[in-house]
């Protein structure tokens, strides 16, 4: 059983994915700043996970203080803004902050500090335990909605699937998003086997998920990112499913970079595309993917790999860590709720009301 994250007795232990799959290192801590510093050089990602982690971050942040009532808010106030800026793309983050900031403001007046942290540490327990009940549930609509779209094929053969990135228990810490669908129709026989994009620059793909699929002995490939399009074309994949970072309201989606190119392919190959994750991660409150912010990183990740010089220090890079998926190349929005098609801007709508 792969325990991507917990927290026991006011100490966060997460494994540490830069190192994988080469390295399992467990790191335990109760700092607020290395937790947050641990979000943002990756050893903790995936857009779920990252949200349970900032739960978790912001009790650390708590355990620490030392100064009285009065001066609480403004260092709640400072702890919120560096928990936040750690990602700024992940919607999850800002989900779980939301939720510690409400019971703040709900209960800052009538209660002790005491009892507030104690609220505030049940709130981000919850926010996990939330997110590995969402994977099974996601696992469950996506499996059915596999069934009714690719029917046809499974009345002779097994599926092929292609997912990029990580997006299993190292990303939610529960089964996962688009893994732990794949993961539950490969044990329902649905799938033959996983074709998995290596996710460069950091290489999530073929480091962490190939890792996960060894984990649970289901047949996968790795594949560079650039060849999906031509195993379309030569009838190798049946459909793709991959995660998300943040849902826009009309179903525009931001994940890991290279996922548009996947989408754009599939669609002109009249292959369905995907998208699984939780409610949490749909932002009702933009319209349209435009409006997603996407984090740009230190070209280094692109000039080296595993601290390997690849390219000369001075060589110009862009490195955005996203991209955007327009809408119309997503057959279906898989949540934690219902599978969504048709018309996402009044269907996930009616998620929220």
């Amino acid at each position: 059983m792969i325990d991507a994250i917990s927290f026991t007795n006011g100490t966060l232990r997460y494994l540490d994915q830069r190192f994988l799959p080469l390295q399992e290192n467990y790191v335990e801590t109760r700092s607020h700043m290395e937790a947050i510093e641990a979000i943002k050089t990756l050893a903790v990602r995936g857009a779920p996970l990252i949200g349970v982690a900032a739960g978790y971050t912001v009790i650390l942040g708590l355990q620490s203080y030392e100064g009285t009532k009065e001066e609480f808010p403004a260092y709640f106030d400072r702890l919120i803004a560096d928990v936040e800026a750690s990602r700024p793309t992940a919607v999850n983050l800002f989900f779980a902050t939301a939720k510690l900031k409400d019971l703040f403001k709900a209960h800052y007046a009538a209660l002790s500090l005491e009892a507030l942290f104690a609220a505030m540490n049940a709130a981000a327990v919850e926010i996990h335990n939330d997110e590995i009940a969402n994977c099974d549930n996601m696992s469950r609509h996506g499996v059915e909605l596999i069934k009714q779209d690719l029917a046809e094929t499974l009345k002779t053969r097994k599926l092929t699937v292609l997912t990029h990135c990580n997006t299993g228990t190292l990303a939610t810490g529960g089964s996962g998003t688009a893994l732990g669908v794949i993961k539950l129709a490969w044990q329902e026989g649905l799938i033959e086997k996983v074709i998995t994009a290596e996710s460069r620059p950091l290489l999530q793909g073929l480091r962490l998920t190939a890792w996960e699929l060894e984990q649970e002995k289901i047949p996968f490939y790795s594949i560079s990112d650039s060849s999906s399009a031509f195993l379309m074309q030569k009838g190798m994949i049946d459909f793709g499913i991959v995660g998300a970072d943040r849902i826009a309201s009309n179903g525009d989606t931001a994940n890991k970079i290279g996922t548009c190119a996947h989408a754009i392919s599939a669609y002109h190959h009249k292959i369905p595309f995907y998208i699984a994750a939780p409610v949490s991660t749909i932002d009702i409150t933009i319209d349209n993917g435009t409006q997603i912010p996407i984090e740009e990183r230190n070209g280094d990740e692109l000039r080296t790999i595993f601290g390997t010089q690849v390219a000369t220090p001075t060589t110009p890079v862009i490195n955005y860590a996203f991209d955007v998926t327009p809408n119309q190349f997503i057959n279906g929005i898989v949540t934690d709720k219902k599978a969504v098609t048709g018309n996402y801007s009044q269907e996930l709508q009616k998620l929220f009301t």
